[in-house]
């Protein structure tokens, strides 16, 4: 069943979508014995919600943690967001600590306890440092279907960056995200993928692009057959995913097997980012200086950058427009970062996950810097 990936198409609701799509490629009792730990790896890369396609379906990881448990196995949800993002805040923001508290599955937010461990036949790295609790571990990765700005998809081998601490995080980026991916590919072999391709994001993804509703759940057990597919409904030939070329250990093209919907029946044509050779090169710049940046203030460079509220994608409120209704306040998860009397925002405060934007009727809210979203 390795080489099957199940395109199944959303009906009734996700709960019995995604048993479906489990099924079609045999079953939660076909990866998963009774006493086994199982690490739920879903994408918690920012403070936005699924519903505008950037992070996974709360709905989608209780029913794969309740498969899990049906088959004797104990879940645990493990998952790092996007450097720039505070931890702790992006968990409150999505409601990660309700999610988990109400559903009782444990969620792992502190590893100090790392293992250097080789990559073998690696593009970029002889070795990686990784959560001891991780080494061997069994993993299920839940990734969210988006384009990327700098890896023009991510779905569930990118997915894999979120397993690294971020000192690791800051090595992919410096040497090369697509080697890199590839890389984790030969480290981290998920023992099933279930991707949430109900509401997608193109454009300047992972966080700012546009959102586009295919109403899909995609699985199967082996994640580059997985991206293949995944590329081909989007309209990006896989060839041009650099970390799926690169990739090790996966059936021909030829070989994958497909089914439920046909990939010809649900394909939809995403914008796909097209950077320039300087974009790229400022995007690896900042992590390089974060290297140094990090070791001596004990946060992040691009972090500092964007709560300068000079850099990224950040909300400004339109004097002239503001009737101070106070929706944005209510829509916003820390009120303290916005001051309506004064018709300013507090970057220090802001999170940058633009409900604040997305809730003001009047369009006194506007958007800096280069990725714009559309509400």
């Amino acid at each position: 069943m390795d080489s099957v990936v199940s395109v199944t198409r959303l009906e009734k609701n996700v709960d019995s979508s995604v048993r479906r799509a489990i099924d079609r490629v045999g079953g939660m009792a076909s990866v998963v014995e009774p006493g086994e730990t199982i690490y739920l790896k879903p994408n918690f890369v920012a403070p936005r919600a699924s519903s505008h396609g950037v992070t996974t379906d709360f709905e989608i990881i209780r029913v794969v943690a309740d498969e899990v448990l049906r088959c004797g196995g104990r879940p645990i949800i493990f998952e790092t967001p996007a450097i720039e993002f505070d931890k702790r805040k992006v968990y409150q923001a999505l409601g990660v600590y309700d999610f988990t508290r109400l559903n009782n599955i444990p969620l792992i937010e502190n590893f100090s306890d790392l293992i250097k461990i080789p990559v073998p036949g690696g593009k970029v790295f002889r070795s990686l440092r990784i959560p001891r609790i991780l080494d061997k571990a069994k993993i299920i990765n839940l990734p969210k279907l988006k384009t990327h700005v700098s890896a023009k998809m991510t779905c569930a081998m990118k997915n894999l960056i979120g397993l690294l601490p971020d000192s690791e995080k800051r090595r992919v980026h410096i040497r090369g995200v697509s080697a890199s991916i590839a890389d984790l590919g030969r480290v981290f072999k998920p023992i099933l993928t279930v991707v949430d391709a109900m509401t997608c994001l193109e454009g300047d993804g992972p966080t700012y692009g546009n959102k586009v509703d295919l109403g899909l759940i995609i699985s199967g057990r082996n994640m580059v057959s997985v991206d293949k597919v995944c590329s081909q409904i989007i309209g990006l030939p896989w060839q041009e995913v650099k970390y799926i070329d690169l990739g090790d250990g996966s059936p021909s093209q030829e070989n994958v097997h497909v089914v439920g919907e046909p990939v010809e029946e649900v394909k939809t044509r995403f914008d796909i980012p097209q950077k320039s050779v300087f974009f790229h090169l400022g995007f690896r710049l900042i992590y390089t200086l974060d290297v140094v940046f990090s070791k001596i203030f004990s946060k992040p460079f691009n972090r500092f950058l964007y709560s300068t509220g000079h850099v990224g994608t950040n909300p400004k409120i339109l004097r002239e427009r503001c009737d101070r209704c106070g929706d944005c306040i209510e829509a916003c998860p820390f009120p303290s970062a916005l001051n309506i009397e004064g018709y300013k925002v507090n970057y220090k405060s802001c999170i940058r996950c633009l409900e604040c934007y997305l809730a003001c009727k009047r369009e006194a809210i506007s958007l800096k810097g280069i990725s714009k979203p559309r509400k």
